[in-house]
């Protein structure tokens, strides 16, 4: 199959719908990226940029949350976040969208 085949493949699968991504939970970034795709998505920025925050919200939280019977498969890597750290800042978003109550993770950790 060339390249060329494979690009109308995916054109006809778009004309399908089948090509719309899970959405984010963030209107502006799913109107232009198309939802989250079943792709590789690498994040870099500096320290503090907010990273971690898009990526937990966006690409794992909100996904998890709103597509509970889709299997949906994650790999996360992180160079800053621990598995602990990663799974306790998901839990205390869990916790403020399910009953309103803010929890810093450290606090929860503590």
């Amino acid at each position: 199959m060339t390249n060329i085949d494979i690009l109308y493949e995916k054109i006809d699968r778009g004309r399908e719908g089948k090509n719309i991504g899970l959405k984010t939970g963030i209107p502006k970034l799913d109107e232009y990226t198309g939802g989250i795709q079943p792709i590789y998505t690498l994040v870099f920025g500096v320290s503090g940029s907010g990273k971690s925050a898009l990526a937990l919200y966006s690409y794992i939280y909100r996904p998890l949350k709103d597509y509970p019977n889709k299997n949906i498969k994650l790999c996360y890597f992180s160079l800053e976040l621990s598995a602990e750290l990663l799974l306790a800042k998901l839990l205390c978003l869990y916790i403020y969208e399910e009953y309103g109550k803010i929890i810093p993770y450290t606090d929860l950790m503590s």
